[in-house]
């Protein structure tokens, strides 16, 4: 956004072990106004969306405690600490109404192995060494996923992971379907149905 942060404004900055946002929704509406965008959009397309800045509206102004008023501002999310055990939420079902919801079927591209946070951490544009530990790589490897399919109001989870301790993880994969498990092709670990997605971080801190 163009619009200039308000001078009185302190950025609010936070991360959860859970990022459930809005940002495969909105990426799904940009690609519906470009034709020649790949109806695929990738995980590292969430995360920049999810930390974009964010300029308020009318209805949800910042109290400034320079100015001493309620103003517009913009809003920045940023990734501060790191957790071992990252849980990433997709976010897949939208209301289309009041009381009506949908489910997003935007196919998301995840990697399995090596996930990068670094260029999104503030450690790439802070050196406060009280924020994240840079000695610890913020690398990750996926270690499971939640899939959902069907439609909103029904449909059927199912879960596939890999074995893992803070050493590394196996490379072979397992699928939950209720009461059956069964060996998986690594290949078939990404899929438009994943809905939940788990990461290890290489280094524990």
């Amino acid at each position: 956004n163009s619009q200039p942060v308000h001078p009185g404004l302190v950025h609010i900055s936070n991360f959860y072990q859970v990022l459930n946002h809005s940002s495969v929704e909105e990426y799904h509406q940009r690609t519906q106004q470009h034709q020649n965008h790949s109806n695929v959009m990738t995980l590292d397309d969430c995360i920049a969306s999810f930390i974009r800045p964010e300029w308020l509206d009318s209805e949800n102004k910042y109290y400034c405690s320079h100015c001493k008023e309620h103003v517009r501002a913009t809003k920045t999310v940023a990734l501060w600490r790191l957790p071992n055990v990252l849980v990433i939420h997709l976010k897949r079902f939208k209301y289309t109404s009041a009381f009506n919801r949908s489910k997003i079927e935007t196919p998301v591209d995840f990697p399995v192995d090596g996930l990068d946070l670094k260029k999104y951490s503030v450690s790439s544009v802070s050196a406060s060494p009280d924020i994240v530990n840079d000695e610890a790589p913020l690398m990750y490897d996926l270690f499971g996923v939640t899939n959902h399919y069907g439609r909103m109001g029904y449909g059927h989870y199912t879960a596939i992971s890999r074995r893992w301790s803070e050493a590394g993880v196996e490379p072979s994969w397992a699928e939950f379907d209720d009461e059956n498990v069964k060996d998986i092709n690594p290949n078939s670990v990404v899929s438009p149905a994943a809905y939940i997605l788990f990461y290890k971080r290489r280094v524990f801190v």
